[in-house]
């Protein structure tokens, strides 16, 4: 389920960029042509301008239907869903600790409590990838780093179709004394998750400084030809639109991409993680861990990083 729904979140998190590249270059053009046919009084240009504002609107139409944002978003939830609970799981976080009678079963239960708010919304639970196999170590969040407790080549089918969710390797996992469960959650969960989340701020941050920063240029261009053309000079050029229609574009695509919020949202969660790992490496017994693990995946939830996200617009 957490491969696929992986899968599936990618492929639509792909297509939902695209949409959204399309309707914003079909405008751009479509402004550029209009532009040209003002200057060259050609009636050729007017039309294409109109027929590719006609396409923005069928692109827009069509973007709606397809709902792939929603999508994205309810396939990633889903994967990452499922992955918090295997780590739970097997290191005995959260519901799951040492003295729970039937964590096979508690697995099924949590799993499906939260697959049903999905499933109110339309999600549904994919049979396999969109088109292909899944990619070989794929993790939740497009690009994260490669983690060799996950590597397929590592983990077989379930062993009791009862709960086909729970791989041999998460019960092989479970089966270890809790200084090597504490070890494993440390390094393969919450020290790859610090790297990811630090590596994908500085990303967004430096995306949302380069897209600032022409939006601004492309601004003060449109100002310059605006007052240049009151002026008298290049009045044969409007080319004040055409820089402004350009700027909006940059800031429509910065508010898709969510640079500014990512990178405030991302930077958070890894100065949290970067506080939990220290919490569980130190001070934490074994009494206190399935609480400890909680929260450190709380941390790492797909609604946490959104509700993050928004006081970082």
């Amino acid at each position: 389920m957490f491969r696929s729904n992986d899968q599936w979140a990618l492929h639509r998190q792909s297509e939902a960029f695209r949409a959204t590249t399309t309707q914003l270059s079909l405008l751009l053009v479509a402004t550029v042509c209009a532009t040209l046919a003002d200057h060259f009084d050609s009636h050729v240009l007017t039309a294409l301008s109109a027929l590719l504002y006609g396409l923005t609107v069928v692109t827009g139409v069509v973007v709606q239907r397809r709902r792939a944002r929603a999508h994205w978003q309810a396939h990633r939830d889903a994967a990452e869903t499922v992955k918090s609970l295997a780590w739970q799981y097997m290191v005995h976080g959260g519901p799951f600790h040492s003295e729970v009678p039937d964590p096979d079963g508690l697995f099924n239960q949590q799993l499906e409590e939260h697959l049903r708010g999905l499933r109110r919304i339309g999600w549904q639970e994919p049979a396999h990838g969109p088109g292909a196999e899944p990619v070989a170590g794929a993790l939740p969040g497009s690009g994260r780093a490669r983690n060799t407790l996950w590597d397929p080549a590592s983990r077989r089918e379930a062993d009791d179709p009862r709960h086909p969710q729970i791989t041999r390797s998460m019960r092989a996992v479970r089966e270890k004394s809790f200084a090597v469960r504490k070890d494993i959650y440390l390094r393969d969960r919450v020290i790859e998750q610090l790297s990811w989340y630090g590596s994908r701020a500085v990303q967004a941050r430096r995306s949302a400084a380069v897209w600032s920063a022409l939006t601004a240029l492309l601004t003060l261009l449109a100002l310059i030809a605006a007052v240049a053309r009151s002026a008298g000079i290049a009045s044969g050029w409007d080319l004040s639109g055409l820089l402004a229609a350009s700027a909006a574009t940059g800031v429509a695509w910065l508010q898709t991409r969510r640079h500014h919020p990512l990178s405030y949202a991302h930077a958070l969660v890894r100065e949290g993680l970067e506080t939990q790992r220290a919490v569980l490496a130190q001070s934490v017994a074994e009494q206190q861990w399935p609480r400890a693990v909680s929260d450190t995946e709380h941390l790492m939830l797909p609604q946490h990083t959104d509700w993050l996200a928004r006081f970082g617009g």
